[in-house]
């Protein structure tokens, strides 16, 4: 039986942050740099003023150690900050980006992460804490609410049907508004059994044509996600559905393409969801329990589970075949070429 880490492809960035269990944070580098300069904010925003890299002033007494391996690790950032989130600036000879843990700290949150840091196949990047992709909002404990309140959280746009949302309602912090706007799989639920159990043995070529229904019959919805999330008014934004994966992989992965940033990058992303699955395999149990009554085995039902390359893979590429391309199936949901600009001067830096 495949594992769901054996499904994660490492999406390619020049650094990315790690927080470690003694609280340091371990900066990866794609390539050791001869000399590396680390700087540190509370926002993505308070790193460069004319090109001069910036420390925030109640950040003190961080500390840089260099590993055999290249890589950075940070200490000794101030208790304040860690209960914000910080955002790290690194000058790799000369070179300069900025990075942020990507996957957030939030007990009873799900796949909740950031979709910056992501490089376009212009040069530019995705700006970190703009936009965020998640599971269910629901499990979050209070720590975890005032934690998106500290990030100026906004907009939830929140893909889930009308009885979800009944069954478990967001929780968010005071003054952020919901955008509720549900995805059509398909039609009548005594018809999503009979396939389901007709195609029992075909679990991946069903995921696949479910994930080509929700692109034909949600285009409007997934233009206006792109729509919100063009208006900085509305970010930071977060959109979720229950377990961040489909519903959401499919927004997630049309903004970023509506951004520029490369197929490839957009399906590692994808793929990072993996990591939530024993989180996700034990909020779905209930759920899976009625199909194992059914005649459904584990093994058949795992790949609701996972997030495999193939599958958004091939989605894109039925996009394609039909819609010609992002750009042009957004269009067809009555997104301007306006609001595509819009967006990536919203998003993008560099």
């Amino acid at each position: 039986m495949i594992s769901p880490a054996d499904l994660i492809i490492p999406p390619p960035e020049d650094a990315w942050v790690e927080r470690l269990p003694d609280g340091d944070w371990l900066i990866h580098l794609h390539q050791p740099a001869e000399q590396v300069a680390v700087y540190v904010s509370d926002t993505p925003d308070g790193l460069i003023a004319d090109g001069r890299p910036l420390t925030v002033e109640r950040i003190t007494n961080y500390e840089l150690r260099i590993t055999n391996s290249g890589n950075a690790v940070v200490g000794g950032l101030s208790s304040a900050v860690v209960d914000y989130r910080p955002y790290f600036l690194l000058d790799l000879d000369g070179r300069r980006l900025v990075v942020a843990e990507r996957t957030l700290p939030l007990a009873g949150g799900v796949n909740f992460r950031d979709l910056g840091g992501y490089r376009t196949a212009d040069g530019r990047a995705v700006r970190w804490g703009r936009v965020y992709r998640a599971g269910s909002l629901a499990e979050l404990t209070d720590d975890d609410v005032a934690y998106l309140g500290r990030l100026g959280l906004r907009l939830s746009c929140d893909l889930r049907s009308a009885e979800e949302v009944a069954h478990r309602p967001d929780r968010l912090p005071p003054g952020a508004a919901v955008l509720a706007r549900p995805i059509a799989v398909e039609v009548g639920r005594l018809r999503q059994m009979f396939t389901l159990f007709r195609l029992r043995h075909r679990i991946q070529e069903l995921l696949l044509n479910a994930y080509m229904i929700m692109l034909d019959q949600n285009g409007p919805i997934y233009a206006a996600i792109i729509h919100m999330a063009a208006d900085p008014a509305n970010l930071p934004l977060v959109v979720h559905c229950t377990a961040g994966k489909d519903r959401t992989g499919l927004a997630a992965a049309l903004l970023l393409l509506a951004l520029g940033v490369p197929e490839e990058t957009v399906i590692a992303d994808y793929t990072l969801s993996n990591h939530a699955f024993d989180v996700l395999a034990g909020r779905m149990r209930p759920e899976m329990s009625r199909l194992y009554a059914l005649g459904f085995d584990e093994a058949q039902l795992r790949p609701f589970l996972l997030a495999e390359a193939r599958t958004l893979q091939g989605a894109l590429a039925y996009l394609r075949r039909r819609y010609g391309s992002v750009e042009g199936y957004l269009r067809a949901g009555g997104l301007d070429g306006v609001t595509l600009e819009r967006l990536r001067q919203a998003l993008l830096s560099g």
